[in-house]
């Protein structure tokens, strides 16, 4: 069972203590980590801790996120469409088609708290580009007026195919 000693010991080997705001550990083995804002080189980090936390027996999801500042509330209706539509502007750099006609999205929830949950996958689970593409929705979700907060979940189950490609893009890939 992992502790949270080990999971303070294991991002000390990439940030210092100063740069964790939070620390959690499930009795399922869950581990959820908060940085802060002003993390050196998340992009690099961010990975590097998930990938060393992923690692050992026991761990199970991985959530790892920077802070952020609070927001004011926004007067519009956060609803699923209104999601859907801002992660169309996620474009997987591979590929050249946003994440929602890729068929990469497989569930969004809007929570009551104004939390926003998406469930998606990859095209392959090797996808050297994830943590970009995971980095960059949970963004999109962020700039929607009144989210408070984004989780996102990544699977592979049930795996992503071509089949998945919306009509309209299987048409312009040239895959019918």
């Amino acid at each position: 069972m992992i502790t949270k000693e080990k999971v303070m010991e294991i991002i000390g080997e990439f940030v210092s203590p100063e740069h964790v705001r939070e620390v959690k550990v499930g009795d399922d083995g869950s581990v959820d980590v908060t940085l802060s804002k002003d993390t050196p080189d998340p992009d690099r980090t961010v990975p590097l801790i998930t990938s060393k936390l992923r690692s050992i027996e026991g761990v199970g999801t991985v959530s790892i996120r920077l802070e952020r500042e609070p927001k004011e509330e926004g007067a519009g209706e956060i609803t699923e469409e209104v999601v859907r539509e801002k992660l169309k502007e996620v474009i997987d750099p591979e590929i050249g088609v946003d994440v929602v006609n890729l068929g990469l999205i497989y569930d969004i929830k809007v929570r009551p708290d104004r939390t926003v949950y998406v469930k998606m996958t990859m095209t392959t689970p090797g996808c050297p580009l994830t943590m970009w593409i995971l980095r960059a929705v949970e963004e999109k979700v962020l700039e929607i007026p009144g989210v408070k907060d984004a989780e996102i979940e990544l699977t592979f189950d049930p795996p992503w195919t071509p089949d998945m490609i919306s009509p309209e893009y299987k048409k312009r890939l040239g895959i019918y």
